[in-house]
């Protein structure tokens, strides 16, 4: 399921990511992403992917032009920052009942 809008994703994938933490050093990890129809279809390299998926129904790591186009949209994936605030807002919310 799209997190975005709630609508069938086709592919969830783990992307790596990272931030500047306070001190100056690089903190790495990885994010899941998925590949919605819906929400992605603009977004660099997922078209093709999509039509793919539309004619091929399923993936395979096998299948060279499904890595390839894969490996294209995943470069082009954008997780957004780390919000080091959101944690402390969030507990905020939940001690008000409002979660």
């Amino acid at each position: 399921m799209c997190p975005r809008c709630r609508g069938e994703a086709l592919l969830w994938a783990r992307v790596p990511y990272g931030w500047t933490n306070r001190e100056g050093g690089r903190v790495e990890g990885r994010s899941g992403v998925v590949l919605c129809p819906a929400c992605d279809a603009r977004a660099p390299g997922a078209a093709a992917l999509i039509t793919w998926f539309h004619v091929h129904g399923r993936a395979d790591d096998e299948d060279e032009e499904f890595v390839r186009l894969l490996v294209r949209w995943a470069t082009g994936v954008s997780v957004p920052p780390l919000d080091e605030h959101a944690p402390e807002a969030e507990n905020e919310r939940w001690q008000r009942g409002d979660l």
